[in-house]
């Protein structure tokens, strides 16, 4: 019973030092945030949070592949097209819940790799599919379209978090969607 506890308190004091430390991120940049600071809003002792993590940055960095297994997983659940009900709305559902950490990993310290790897996989099943069912010939300009909808897709996800996320992810997988569709019909709406 002890060890069970002890997970449960461990768990508990790392996803509340997670929690202090985006609330932390809202107001300060990375580099401005200290262990004391983390330790004083989640009212625990430096060894604590050393007993866990070395720096912000190793804290931030566990964050990091947290969040990249998280949606790596959702999407090899979902074997759906990139349609408004399958992955493309996971993802969006997953980078709204998370968007803090999304915005420092991607927003502010430029780094497009992951989102571009995710929406290169979500994209590929979708024109995969597509090329099966209408017997796609050009393959070239299908890679040059592929390329397009993946950045205009980073684009508009980007977009949508810099001005808070305002609208449903259900709106804005409808959006790329809509944008995807008609890319693929050389600009004539589906």
């Amino acid at each position: 019973m002890v060890g069970v506890k002890s997970n449960r308190r461990t768990r508990y004091t790392i996803e509340l030092i997670k929690k202090c430390f985006l609330n932390l991120l809202e107001t300060r940049k990375m580099p401005q945030i200290t262990v004391t600071e983390i330790c004083k809003q989640a009212d625990i002792n430096r060894g604590t949070f050393y007993l866990h993590y070395k720096d912000p940055y190793e804290l931030l960095e566990v964050m990091q592949k947290e969040f990249n297994r998280e949606v790596l997983e959702t999407l090899q659940r979902d074997q759906s097209p990139c349609t408004v009900d399958g992955s493309l709305l996971k993802l969006l559902d997953i980078i709204q819940e998370k968007k803090t950490l999304y915005r420092i990993m991607v927003l502010e310290s430029g780094e497009n790799n992951f989102l571009s790897e995710v929406l290169l996989k979500i994209q590929n099943n979708y024109l995969q599919r597509l090329r099966e069912n209408q017997n796609m010939g050009n393959l070239s300009a299908m890679d040059y379209s592929f390329t397009y909808m993946v950045n205009g897709s980073m684009g508009v996800i980007n977009q949508w978090l810099e001005s808070n996320g305002e609208e449903s992810p259900l709106v804005i997988a409808q959006l790329i969607s809509s944008l995807t569709l008609t890319t693929m019909n050389g600009g004539r709406t589906p």
